[in-house]
């Protein structure tokens, strides 16, 4: 906390690295004049712009209120406690009276000085006072972000939400943003069976890639407008060619867009629209998954397609290209056969004779020579086929890259989540032992958001941690972003900005964020987050979700998976005896997360972040409190009509119940994001219909001991009824 005499700002978040209280109180006005020298058109606007979302007014009259903001030259300033890398970030800012003067030797630098001007300006407009100081700050990363990847949400993201998860990034100082363009889970079947989830980002580059797309499906029931939905869709960012529009609006506020390209795993589109490259199974046949990487059609393929990415999106090359190369491991990739599983390794005469791990390094020294040659200056990849999978970060593995001139031209990104533990084979020194430099950690920052609320904080602290005693450069986390995680985010911004040995545990870092963001309302939000983050974690709670049992497998009772029987079966053989009074409990806490998210939200001083993200999280609450309630209900009732007849008070509380749920989704709809809406919704709608039925199946039933002819399921085929 910057202090001096138990003064105290902590909106100042994440806090500068040295603040000075010097006397007197200022005298700013939200109403000021702009000045700058030396600084260009595109972080002049930014100043504007951030300035401009504070509350500010920049006006061209102002005499006596005055911004005045200027990059010099480097030699001017004292960067002798700076590490080198962090310097293009560096800024002093000055407030004295009535005027504010900034400083930087970079232009970026412009940036966070005009991030940190907005907290104190939104300190003044909340009615505080802004003591006169002055500032020097630099990070202790240099490379500080998120990753969002190519999921349901981020595949409905139009350049405006795009634009406001720049804003989210950059007001905690981060500044990267990874753009997961091609991946796939083929096990997972959520838009149906014979439908493996794939997404291709990336729009076509000419005539011979025009058929490269990944086609949609999504059913669900809006409740604002009482209609049903069954659309076919391509992701937003391939239909309407946005990617530039991103980085442009990226590089504004001082954050570099990064694309995430999927190379080996996590690969199934690709090689069944191109058989040619798919790696072959122990038949000769293309296996629909991981790639053939001996074969010239592949490398050519690849080179095409990412060198064009490049030369159409970074036509002056770009920092980092992130090929990720992670889990490379067998999948169900058949829409028409969704158990049948393949390996991503290649069976052909020239690599069945390979070691996996030979084939792994080859293609991953060949892809990154290829983009080395395009104009990337680092190849970004994940560490687990290196060391997880595989223990192939070794000594020969860095001469490799020595004898090739690669070793300053990589970077290893190390990935884990969870927040109980970390992986024993998490540890960037290992890298840096070998010579390699520059490494990354990724946390996991929000996930999951079309099914819950996924709470990581933990695991943010723990790898952050890891990340400094280790010597990491860089953390860029795991998400598909989404408002309700703001404070993740802020936590992550935190921990790169200031360091995590100086800003301090979670806790007292969730505290200070608070502060700074809802004031007198601080501890209601911690309380109503932290309410609903431990009902997300209930073990009975997560077996209800719809999406657990979207994926196929080996060994499974049943294809399709019967929903929600198979989620009732699991409740059912949980230990303990009160499972429903658990649901109904947590219904209970998730029902006064609501209350308080929606009591926040009548502050009419909020800014756009906290009130998307307090919305969000409403919405997740209602969610959570939905699913508990039903699952509680279907429990009980299940147990009831296996030894007792059906009667006329059963049919009418499915009923209620199926009302009640209706309206729970008109929340949820009202404040959930809308490109998340149709996903989210798509197994609350099921569950409408599947009432529906029930009810239909009860009334038969009326007078009867007939629990067992009762489906609890309904055809994995589903339509939506039609709208009148």
């Amino acid at each position: 906390m910057a202090t001096r005499d138990g003064f105290n700002i902590p909106e100042l978040f994440p806090q500068p690295k040295q603040l000075a209280i010097d006397e007197g109180t200022s005298d700013l006005s939200i109403d000021i004049r702009l000045s700058t020298t030396n600084v260009l058109p595109l972080q002049r606007k930014a100043v504007r712009s951030i300035l401009s979302a504070a509350g500010v007014r920049v006006v061209a009259n102002k005499k006596k209120y005055v911004v005045e903001a200027r990059v010099d030259q480097p030699a001017t300033f004292d960067l002798s406690d700076v590490p080198e890398a962090c310097q293009k970030d560096y800024y002093e800012l000055k407030v004295a009276g009535s005027e504010v003067y900034i400083r930087s030797p970079y232009q970026d630098g412009m940036v966070w000085a005009s991030q940190t001007l907005a907290n104190l300006f939104s300190r003044l407009i909340a009615g505080q006072t802004v003591p006169n100081l002055s500032i020097r700050d630099w990070p202790t990363m240099p490379v500080r972000g998120i990753f969002i990847e190519n999921k349901w949400g981020p595949d409905r993201m139009l350049p405006t939400d795009w634009f406001q998860a720049i804003d989210a990034v950059s007001s905690v100082k981060m500044n990267t943003l990874g753009v997961g363009l091609y991946g796939c889970w083929g096990s997972c079947r959520l838009e149906g069976i014979d439908k493996p989830t794939e997404f291709l980002f990336l729009p076509p580059l000419d005539e011979e890639t025009a058929d490269l797309r990944s086609e949609h499906r999504l059913r669900w029931y809006d409740p604002a407008g009482d209609m049903w939905h069954d659309e076919t869709y391509l992701p937003f960012m391939f239909q309407n060619d946005t990617l530039a529009e991103v980085i442009s609006y990226g590089k504004e506020r001082g954050v570099n867009v990064i694309p995430f390209f999927n190379s080996l795993g996590h690969n199934t589109l690709l090689p069944r629209l191109r058989p040619e490259i798919s790696a072959r199974n122990a038949d000769g046949q293309p296996s629909g998954t991981g790639y053939c990487t001996t074969a010239p059609e592949t490398r050519a393929f690849l080179e095409k397609l990412y060198g064009g990415l490049v030369q159409k999106y970074y036509p002056d090359g770009l920092d980092y290209f992130h090929i990720q190369l992670d889990e490379v491991w067998p999948t169900f990739p058949h829409p028409d056969d969704a158990l049948k599983k393949e390996s991503p390794w290649c069976c052909c005469p020239r690599c069945q004779p390979q070691e996996h791990g030979q084939l792994f390094l080859d293609h991953l020294l060949w892809l990154v020579k290829m983009l080395c040659r395009h104009g990337v200056q680092k190849v970004v990849f994940w560490n687990d086929q290196l060391t997880r999978h595989d223990q192939l970060l070794n000594k020969q593995f860095v001469q490799r890259l020595q004898d090739e001139n690669l070793l300053d031209r990589v970077v290893i990104h190390w990935w884990w989540y969870d927040n109980q533990k970390l992986d024993p084979g998490i540890h960037p020194k290992q890298a840096l032992k070998l010579g390699l430099q520059e490494n990354w950690v990724a946390p996991m920052t929000c996930y999951f958001n079309w099914s819950t609320y996924n709470y990581h904080r933990p695991n943010i602290e723990k790898m952050l941690f890891l990340a400094e005693k280790e010597g990491a450069t860089g953390a860029v986390s795991y998400s598909v972003h989404d408002p309700s995680h703001l404070d993740h985010e802020a936590l992550l911004g935190a921990y790169t900005w200031e360091s995590p040995s100086q800003a301090g545990k979670m806790d007292a870092v969730q505290k200070r964020w608070c502060e700074g963001s809802f004031g007198s309302q601080a501890k209601l939000y911690q309380e109503a987050v932290d309410l609903l983050a431990r009902v997300s974690q209930m073990p009975c709670f997560d077996l209800c979700r719809q999406y657990r049992y979207s994926y196929s497998g080996e060994n499974l009772p049943a294809w399709p998976r019967p929903y929600p029987e198979e989620a009732l079966d699991k409740l059912a053989e949980l230990p303990q005896a009160d499972i429903p009074q658990q649901l109904r409990q947590a219904a209970d806490d998730a029902g006064k997360a609501a209350a308080s998210f929606e009591e926040i939200l009548q502050n009419q001083n909020l800014s756009v972040l906290h009130r998307n993200a307090l919305m969000s999280l409403m919405a997740d609450a209602v969610r959570a409190q939905a699913i508990s309630e039903l699952f509680a209900w279907l429990l009980d009732t299940r147990r009831k009509i296996a030894n007792t007849a059906i009667s006329k008070q059963t049919v009418a509380e499915c009923t209620q119940a199926r009302n009640r749920l209706c309206e729970q989704m008109k929340i949820f709809d009202a404040n959930k994001p809308t490109w998340v809406n149709p996903v989210s919704l798509q197994p609350l709608s099921y569950l409408l219909l599947f009432l529906d039925q029930l009810k239909q199946q009860l009334e038969s039933q009326i007078g009867k001991k007939a629990g067992k002819k009762i489906l609890w399921t309904m055809p994995h085929d589903w339509q939506i009824p039609e709208n009148f």
